[in-house]
């Protein structure tokens, strides 16, 4: 499949957007996470229980590709890889691409590039799916 074909609109999907996630237990400081990665996030959080960092293209893009959604996330966060690297086995972080997906068909569904995960991967990130139907 020609790399372009993963940056075409989906006519499956009514909605999509990715987000990028540092996650943490106590203590958990989302300031030092900006501060160490130098990005501003979208939302942080700080609970009893865990902590959390998080930038998404929800805003950024208006587009059913998930691929632009991810690639644009990872065009922001590639400068900053030794730093978020070092943040994961420092503060003992776990990092995922979480994406929401809402089907307008109820058919199909995303596709990824293998180009796009090896640099998902490269951060040492998962990948996710919160899919929903629009029936």
């Amino acid at each position: 499949m020609n790399i372009e074909t993963y940056l075409d609109e989906n006519p499956n999907c009514a909605r999509t957007f990715a987000s990028f996630r540092l996650i943490g237990q106590p203590p958990f400081d989302p300031a030092e996470v900006t501060s160490r990665i130098g990005i501003d996030p979208d939302t942080t959080t700080r609970l009893r229980s865990r902590g959390g960092w998080l930038i998404t293209s929800e805003h950024r893009l208006d587009t059913t590709s998930i691929e632009r959604h991810l690639r644009v996330l990872l065009d922001l966060l590639e400068p900053h890889k030794a730093a978020i690297l070092a943040l994961i086995e420092d503060a003992d972080l776990r990092a995922d691409f979480f994406c929401l997906w809402r089907s307008a068909t109820g058919h199909g569904g995303p596709e990824i590039s293998p180009a796009t995960l090896a640099r998902i991967a490269a951060l040492r990130a998962s990948l996710g799916f919160d899919f929903y139907s629009t029936e």
